[in-house]
């Protein structure tokens, strides 16, 4: 099977850096088929290839300015969509791990019948982490740590910052749990 080239006249570049609308359509719409089929090859999948061409679509269109040779467009374009493609897939498989883990093992409850006042317990933390704010990840962090035993470095990776940041918004997510359902039932069921 032959290889295709991807092929960028230097004067349409020149012509987008400088502001010009009809070009910049004109280039992406002639390199869209391979940022996607380069996409496609490192996510294996059609969504996130197409997220990950339309990323690097805008990226060019951000930062074209900074492009010094107008020849290198192609190569530069590669690299900003391959960028792209890996932080798709980085991005999915995050969320594949933390939806396995809020499915899996988000607060089992007790089997125990004996011990209702627990349970209660239980079903209030259950109730008050689901009301955590989404963002910054809350929820996650602290199923993530609870009850995917997982440490601030680890938890970081899988989320993508810092385990600095980790720590902040554990201790963060405890304090609005200790507020929704006080310390006491935290204690009893987050051992």
């Amino acid at each position: 099977m032959p290889t295709q080239r991807m092929i960028v006249d230097p004067d349409v570049v020149l012509r987008a850096q400088a502001g010009d609308c009809g070009a910049m359509e004109s280039l992406l719409s002639g390199v869209w088929a391979d940022a996607y089929r380069l996409a496609w090859s490192v996510v294996r999948d059609e969504h996130l290839a197409e997220d990950a061409a339309q990323e690097a679509c805008a990226s060019v269109v951000r930062a074209i300015e900074s492009l010094r040779r107008p020849e290198a467009f192609a190569a530069w374009f590669c690299r900003i969509v391959l960028r792209e493609a890996h932080a798709q897939l980085r991005a999915s498989r995050r969320a594949t791990v933390v939806a396995s883990l809020l499915k899996a093992t988000v607060l089992p409850l007790i089997s125990d019948a004996s011990d209702s006042s627990r349970c209660d317990d239980q079903l209030d933390l259950r109730a008050a982490i689901a009301a955590l704010p989404p963002s910054p990840s809350y929820r996650e962090t602290i199923i993530l740590h609870y009850y995917g035993g997982m440490q601030s470095p680890q938890i970081g990776r899988i989320l993508g910052v810092p385990a600095a940041t980790v720590r902040f918004r554990l201790a963060t997510a405890r304090a609005l749990l200790r507020r929704s359902i006080g310390g006491a039932a935290m204690r009893t069921v987050l051992q």
